[in-house]
């Protein structure tokens, strides 16, 4: 909304300027010259700066994009670590008392004298 409040009336004085100013002028660049009224230049200009921004903007969105993908497949490591953690956890068994109710029962690792 804010960016709205800021681009409307711009533009709406941008037109009014490139309406009112519409008497050609000679414009020259270095050696180049050519005949342009303000209004038209100003609104050429206009454009070029929109589609710098949008290059810049896309470019600085690259970046982001970048770092989402690096920390979305971070995330999937974690995930995957996560999963092999608990499955090494998941080593504990079920065993039956006497009366049906179950407890857990952690296995140790084997020792090394039994191997």
């Amino acid at each position: 909304m804010i960016r709205l409040t800021v681009v409307i009336p711009f533009l709406l004085a941008l037109v009014v300027f490139s309406a009112s100013n519409q008497d050609p002028l000679d414009m020259w660049l270095l050696t180049y010259s050519w005949k342009c009224s303000a209004g038209v230049l100003a609104l050429i200009v206009a454009a070029v700066a929109f589609i710098m921004g949008a290059f810049c903007l896309w470019a600085a969105e690259l970046v982001q994009r970048r770092r989402a993908r690096k920390a979305e497949q971070r995330v999937r490591e974690l995930e995957a670590q996560l999963a092999q953690v608990q499955a090494a956890s998941a080593a504990t068994h079920v065993v039956e008392h006497p009366q049906g109710a179950p407890t857990a029962a952690v296995i140790p690792p084997p020792s090394e004298d039994s191997i």
